[in-house]
């Protein structure tokens, strides 16, 4: 890839599930050589909200909470949409939807590049985990003690 730059083909590949890593390495060039998407693309967005689905009620003994079990969504609509299907972005594991958001050495993440590129951009917190906060009463409880790094990885 002479420019370095992203093409709407990468995008759809790695929205599809298919060669990711390419992608990855193709963002980590481009961002090492100083040409990185985010420098030349202005973030501008139409709207920037959010939402929840699957909120429900449990009526528990000490009173009525939120089941627990709902979906925090965040939603990224770039001013010039380009693309047809958005990208729902979930996260893995223990993670949360912040994860897409940034690096931790303050580089943009995969929700920011995607919106750059035209598309509608959905990231999601799990029940349970991120902004969709885990409720004891209506999840399992907590466990006794924090598992050890080899069961969490």
């Amino acid at each position: 890839m002479s420019n370095n730059k992203l093409t709407r083909r990468d995008f759809a590949v790695a929205a599809g599930g298919l060669a990711v890593s390419t992608l990855v390495s193709k963002t980590v060039q481009a961002a090492e050589t100083g040409s990185a998407t985010s420098a030349k693309v202005p973030l501008d967005l139409a709207e920037w909200s959010y939402f929840w689905v699957g909120v429900d009620r449990a009526d528990l003994a000490s009173g009525t909470v939120v089941n627990g079990r709902q979906m925090y969504v965040e939603s990224w609509i770039p001013a010039q949409v380009k693309h047809p299907y958005p990208i729902v972005l979930v996260h893995g594991g223990g993670g949360q939807g912040l994860d897409w958001m940034g690096t931790p050495d303050g580089r943009p993440g995969w929700a920011t590049y995607l919106a750059q590129e035209g598309y509608r951009v959905y990231v999601v917190d799990r029940p349970g985990h991120g902004r969709s906060p885990f409720h004891p009463l209506t999840h399992t409880a907590f466990p006794p003690t924090a598992g050890p790094l080899e069961n969490i990885s």
